[in-house]
């Protein structure tokens, strides 16, 4: 709760991504932003001025504490001088000022996205150089819906701000706000609503590593003949949970030793899909639906 009579701190933050394809998101974030008292900047906000919109995206990043970079699947409009588009710049502005930096990319494999808004031939070349060169600084989250990454940057904008020695309130209303029991109690019981919620859990690994069917993979979004599955034991939640994880998270909850301890994030899915029986009609398909919890990272 806010101290009586102690100042609200007001902590500029440069919102960077293209526009046409995230308005939606944007304005989700903004809002999450306002409510925990920062201030946004962005093109939103640049209103006529003397500069360049170049000059004037990086006199605004300049301005800033924190840089928060949202990528979708359009590269942007292009700087003419150096061939890179604003939204490129306006992140090498920030690594140059070496600002905190908070990175979300798009979920590719659980997100539809309208052909309209994918760059295709050499602007989705550059896009696709620029995600690698992130992926290789820093630790990347990714998102769907507009509410999924607003909630996403409000539960990590509160320790990149303490580590620069800055408090800030947190939104009410985001999933911060309950313990790790009781938020998986909450997506149990309504698991559409909980889905894409992150929690941090100290575990300890069990025996067993399980295929994971080709239905319960697409359901969740999962790849197919690579994701796995492990129990791992959390006492703090008196619950063993079934984690599934792919790619370098699948080949950690393979190599891990049975008793090992560790701390494991965790992100919550939810999923749909067609289930088809074979009856003496012929088949026979139900829709029906599919929870988990994915291994996203291991935390030092």
């Amino acid at each position: 709760m806010e101290e009586l009579g102690k100042p609200k701190q007001h902590i500029p933050i440069f919102v960077s991504s293209t526009y046409e394809d995230l308005k939606d998101y944007r304005t989700s974030v903004q809002q999450t932003l306002h409510r925990m008292e920062t201030i946004v900047r962005g093109m939103e906000y640049f209103g006529s001025k003397p500069g360049s919109p170049l000059e004037e995206c990086l006199k605004a990043v300049r301005s800033c504490k924190v840089y928060v970079g949202i990528f979708s699947m359009r590269y942007g409009s292009l700087d003419e001088k150096t061939g890179k588009s604003m939204t490129h710049l306006e992140y090498e502005e920030a690594q140059k000022l070496d600002l905190p930096t908070l990175i979300y990319l798009i979920d590719e494999e659980r997100q539809p996205i309208l052909p309209k808004l994918v760059d295709t031939g050499d602007k989705a070349l550059k896009l696709v150089e620029l995600k690698q060169e992130i992926k290789k600084r820093f630790t990347i989250s990714f998102f769907t819906t507009p509410e999924d990454l607003s909630r996403k940057i409000s539960q990590d904008l509160p320790e990149v701000l303490s580590g620069i020695g800055i408090d800030v309130m947190k939104p009410v209303g985001q999933s911060d706000e309950f313990s790790p029991i009781t938020l998986i109690n909450k997506f149990e019981i309504r698991p559409k609503k909980y889905a894409d919620s992150e929690i941090i859990l100290e575990g300890i690994v069990s025996d067993g590593i399980y295929r994971i069917l080709p239905e319960e993979a697409k359901a969740l979004g999962l790849i197919a003949g690579d994701a796995i599955k492990r129990m791992i034991d959390f006492p703090e939640i008196s619950k063993k949970l079934s984690i599934v994880g792919e790619g370098k998270m699948a080949d950690w909850l393979e190599d891990a030793e049975s008793g090992k301890k560790g701390k494991f994030k965790i992100r919550l899915l939810f999923g749909t899909y067609t289930r088809v029986d074979w009856t003496d009609d012929g088949p026979f398909a139900t829709p029906d639906s599919d929870t988990g919890y994915k291994l996203i990272e291991i935390p030092e």
